[in-house]
């Protein structure tokens, strides 16, 4: 027999057809059908949607009919049963019926129409896990370490290629059931990767293995992850309204004290760069009482909340901040130790005189016009705030210069004028405003003749 015949025969064993087949769509109806090559119809136009065959020795087109897509053959047969909600899911099916390969061997995701649930068929259509699942989705790696993620009662798990709940359905999205599928491939241990999860019936955060058991009980309001390849030591936490840090075996790392996630995260950062535990505190309020202080990267305090606000130390190490106590604010010490009495009243004005501690100035280098609570007159003070011109004057402003030549605007008997260090006026109070008896004092501490 010549070699022309022996193709031909091929061509007939393989039950290829050998009268072309052209996609067509039929502009009467809008469905999709194939021509031969003398344009009639070789499969009659009935799909929905269609391509074009493909493959080698057996061909198949991936055609959608009732919603549903499946392969049929160069005759027209469904070889791939319509129960694929994708194109790309039919075509897998086709690739595996051109290979012919055993039907079960590998199986699909598909939804029962009766009863809206979704189970796993072979490409035939047939059940091979019945449609029991909420949810499912195309199964992931090979025999016998394959899985896919199902869906039960709104949680995502996974099954083995026989069925088999290999992780627990405690996951929230289909992708972290999936990513746990991976790492039980991976046969990772259990304590490696964790995921936080959400309780059902309290509504709190916790985290559980990669067999959706938990490990970390739940017990937070909102979590964040151990890192993008969650194999990071330590993740923020939120309970009772405050964040903190726990390590993967959930042991406490820092209180749940600070009010971002950020901040808990900063501290955690003063950790890991091994600084002193004594070096570093940040201001925070006490949630039962809201008064405020200092803790240290633990959340414990290193300064105990009784002030009514606080602000941060320089860096956060610095050695002096401000407090406020009874409406007025004083600056303090790295130890709690207040460096001036609660006079200020601005923070601002008691983070001056403790800048000024801070540099070892001269006690009275500068003063500060304070406000007598009681008197309501004015005076000055030094750093410490203790008064050093007395409070009789009905207003007072800052000093023009620090030292030599200084010279503050004052008011008394209802007109402005200046005082030098020791209170008494180089510029007589006959101004009617502060600025005027600036402009003033500015001349007489330059020397200017008036």
């Amino acid at each position: 027999m010549n070699r022309s015949a022996w193709v031909v025969l091929l061509f007939i064993a393989m039950g290829v057809s050998s009268v072309a087949q052209t996609l067509a769509i039929n502009t009467s109806n809008k469905l999709y059908g194939y021509r031969n090559s003398d344009g009639g119809w070789e499969i009659a136009p009935q799909y929905q949607y269609a391509y074009p065959f493909e493959g080698h020795f057996k061909r198949f087109a991936v055609v959608k009919q009732d919603r549903f897509w499946g392969c049929i053959d160069v005759r027209g047969q469904m070889v791939v049963r319509n129960i694929f909600l994708t194109k790309e899911e039919a075509e897998v099916a086709g690739k595996e019926w051109e290979k012919g390969e055993e039907p079960g061997k590998w199986v699909y995701p598909a939804q029962n129409p009766a009863s809206e649930k979704w189970g796993f068929v072979d490409y035939y259509g047939n059940w091979k896990f019945q449609p029991v699942y909420d949810g499912a989705s195309r199964f992931e790696g090979k025999d016998p370490m394959s899985f896919a993620a199902v869906k039960i009662n709104e949680r995502w798990g996974c099954i083995d290629g026989k069925g088999v709940m290999v992780v627990a359905p405690v996951f929230m999205r289909r992708e972290h059931a999936t990513n746990a599928g991976y790492q039980w491939i991976n046969g990772r241990h259990y304590d490696t990767w964790l995921y936080p999860t959400q309780d059902k019936s309290t509504k709190l955060w916790g985290y559980v293995n990669y067999l959706g058991r938990w490990t970390i009980p739940a017990e937070y309001e909102d979590y964040d992850y151990f890192g993008s390849d969650n194999n990071y030591v330590y993740a923020q936490v939120k309970k009772g309204g405050r964040w903190g840090t726990i390590d993967r075996h959930g042991n406490v790392i820092s209180h749940c004290i600070f009010f971002t996630r950020e901040d808990a995260d900063y501290a955690l950062l003063q950790l890991e760069h091994q600084r002193p535990q004594t070096d570093w505190r940040l201001p925070v309020s006490d949630p039962e009482t809201n008064k405020w202080g200092w803790v240290d990267y633990t959340g414990e305090w290193v300064i105990e909340p009784i002030y009514q606000a606080a602000t941060h130390f320089t860096n956060d190490t610095g050695l002096f901040a401000t407090a406020k106590l009874e409406g007025l604010w004083a600056s303090i010490g790295s130890d709690g130790t207040l460096l001036s009495r609660n006079v200020f009243i601005l923070s601002s004005e008691a983070w001056k005189a403790g800048y000024e501690w801070d540099n070892e100035q001269e006690l009275g280098h500068w003063l500060y016009p304070i406000q007598n609570p009681e008197t309501k007159y004015w005076g000055y003070v030094n750093f410490k705030g203790d008064w050093v011109i007395p409070p009789h004057f009905e207003d007072a402003k800052l000093f023009i210069y620090t030292w030599n030549n200084r010279a503050a605007p004052a008011q008394m008997d209802g007109k402005w004028g200046c005082i030098d260090h020791t209170g008494q006026f180089v510029v007589k109070n006959i101004y009617e405003s502060s600025s005027e008896a600036q402009t003033a004092g500015l001349r007489w501490a330059q020397k200017t003749k008036f």
